[in-house]
């Protein structure tokens, strides 16, 4: 109820099939299903039952977090996070291909990785850390995804330059498969 009702104030301006939706977003059609689903797996975090399973209390902090964000440093660590995953797996039957742990171990390995990039020049560790902080006090959920670039609006295309924009498979070889163009990741 919690994830839902935070959706809901946030009152995002969210346009489907060309129209500007009203209302609560966990009501429309189009995302009611998925909503609920991505709740139901939050709801397993409070189960008495599981609730040992699926979150875990950062060092000198009290509240518990998602799993999902644990920063594995043994092998015990690393069969707690997969447990994790497995139960919002096989709670969704695999179906669910953007559940919150797949951009949450993301999160986790950048600040992980954060001290790597201390006294790096236009690096920035500690915002790192601080994202990765409140996202997993507030266990957050992050999602992506993968756009075609845009070219430049103001000179004509038609699609018609030697090199695709976009990625494109050019050639296969016996060493594999040559690839030209680019995705962007958003």
């Amino acid at each position: 109820k919690e994830f839902i009702d935070r959706l809901n104030k946030l009152q995002n301006e969210i346009w489907y099939d060309g129209e500007k939706i009203k209302g609560n977003i966990s009501d429309h059609p189009a995302f009611k299903g998925i909503i609920k689903t991505k709740s139901s797996l939050y709801d397993l975090q409070t189960k008495d039952e599981l609730i040992n399973e699926m979150t875990y209390c950062l060092p000198g902090e009290h509240d518990p977090i998602g799993l999902s964000y644990l920063q594995p440093k043994t092998k015990s660590d690393l069969r707690k996070r997969r447990n994790m995953i497995e139960h919002w797996a096989r709670h969704t039957h695999g179906m669910m291909g953007r559940s919150p742990d797949y951009m949450n171990t993301v999160m986790m390995s950048f600040a992980s990785s954060a001290e790597l990039l201390r006294d790096k020049e236009n690096c920035f560790p500690e915002h790192i850390l601080d994202m990765y902080k409140q996202a997993a006090k507030h266990d957050l959920s992050f999602t992506h995804t993968f756009i075609t670039p845009q070219v430049n609006r103001s000179q004509s295309y038609f699609g018609s330059s030697e090199k695709p924009i976009s990625a494109k498979v050019m050639d296969r070889t016996e060493k594999g498969l040559i690839v030209q163009g680019a995705r962007l990741l958003a």
